[in-house]
């Protein structure tokens, strides 16, 4: 007998009776039954029938095997539990104390050895640890929107004034960036990897997946909406707390909109026809061609991402593409490409240099 009072999001998707129950109504008296017994999960019951709908979708008939891999793939999407605090000997203040106390025991001794005074700073300095590399800022000063690409290879539109901090090289269990103004995100699939936002007290937590973020400094509320995939936003200070308590945590499907209020921390969320925020191109271009020109289908990159594609007319000129591309980054998306016409490309900077053999 499953004990449902501690099931999560996660448990209702999985739990095999309960997608038998959302997709065919089956054992309806039951689970009425289970709903009366436990008011309080109520909510992770809704959000779970949610996900499930929207994974098979109302008319959409799809086998067992396949709602079982789409169900996998949306727990891969919702991330863990919260990070654990630190035990109270690993906690920051403990270390600060013992190297005060470290830094009082040499001076003390040195005192009494005055020759040792010379060597002073160098065994002040020999107690910092190594220091961080600076992170990288992105600032878009231009009147345009600005592609930024990060380590990991995924892709990031910046619209005036916005800026990203980012490390050079991502921790291995997981990918960070700051962001300040608006940009729309085209994140690389890596569920052992996660990629989290951190936005104006909001954090945005998907392991690969497109989304817009909005959060100016002068604006109160942070906004998001959600063009492909799941994400998971909640307060930056619920962080650490358990999803009950905080109340201000979230998974969001495929056009959703969340507006989130950074004094409250109070967050609405909405279904929009179209996941537009920004006005930008990426947003809304859908990336489907059929038998279209090469030089078609560079010309879309161009104008969704604002760079440059170089490449010989002549060359491509009987080049077509038949695709559905999706949320990949655009050098994903260059990769896919490229690979169909047998071609191959370089970067330098904003400008990108095809080369191709042909299609005759």
């Amino acid at each position: 007998m499953n004990n449902y009072s501690r099931f999560q999001v996660k448990d209702w998707l999985e739990d095999l009776a309960f997608q038998q129950w959302v997709y065919h109504g089956e054992r309806e008296e039951f689970w009425r039954e289970v709903i009366e017994n436990h008011p309080g999960q109520l909510a992770n019951i809704d959000q779970a029938k949610e996900i499930l709908l929207a994974v098979r979708g109302e008319l959409d008939l799809l086998p067992e095997a396949e709602v079982k891999s789409r169900v996998s793939e949306i727990l891969n999407a919702i991330p863990g539990d919260a990070t654990r605090p630190l035990p109270w000997w690993k906690s920051n203040w403990l270390k600060a104390a013992a190297m005060i106390l470290l830094a009082l025991g040499m001076v003390l001794g040195l005192f009494h050895q005055k020759k040792g005074l010379r060597n002073l700073p160098a065994m002040v300095a020999s107690l910092r640890g190594p220091t961080a590399p600076s992170p990288i800022e992105v600032h878009n000063r231009t009147s345009a929107f600005q592609l930024v690409n990060l380590p990991d290879g995924s892709s990031v539109v910046l619209k005036k004034n916005a800026r990203i901090s980012y490390p050079a090289v991502f921790a291995a269990n997981r990918r960070e960036v700051t962001l300040r103004g608006e940009a729309f995100f085209e994140v690389v699939k890596n569920p052992a990897q996660p990629f989290l936002v951190y936005a104006g007290s909001m954090v945005t937590k998907v392991r690969g997946t497109s989304f817009s973020i909005k959060a100016n400094d002068g604006d109160d509320d942070v906004e998001l909406v959600v063009k492909t995939g799941f994400v998971e936003v909640s307060a930056l200070e619920a962080q650490g707390k358990s999803e009950v308590m905080a109340g201000r945590r979230l998974v969001l499907k495929p056009n959703e909109q969340v507006t989130f209020n950074r004094k409250s921390q109070n967050m609405v969320t909405r279904t929009v026809e179209k996941p537009v925020l920004l006005n930008l191109p990426a947003e809304s271009q859908d990336f489907e061609f059929r038998r279209t020109p090469l030089s078609d289908v560079f010309a879309v990159l161009e104008k969704t991402y604002g760079i440059r594609i170089q490449y010989d007319p002549k060359a491509i000129s009987h080049c077509t593409l038949t695709a559905v591309l999706g949320d990949e980054p655009v050098y994903e998306k260059l990769d896919l490409i490229c690979a169909v016409v047998n071609a191959r490309y370089e970067t330098r900077g904003s400008v990108v240099s095809v080369a191709s053999d042909g299609c005759e």
